[in-house]
């Protein structure tokens, strides 16, 4: 989860737009970012990383 936030914050991302690169919602993402980490299985998290 930290390396999909810092990837979101190297690159400038806004959360639409990764979002929109990772085919999950904005809120989705918001959970990302803010490492809400009992929101996701390692599954999700190993797709947004793939």
């Amino acid at each position: 989860m930290g390396e999909l936030a810092s990837w979101i914050r190297d690159n400038h991302l806004k959360q639409d737009e990764a979002a929109q690169i990772l085919h999950i919602s904005r809120p989705r993402v918001s959970d990302v970012v803010n490492k809400k980490v009992g929101k996701f299985t390692i599954d999700a998290l190993v797709n947004m990383l793939t």
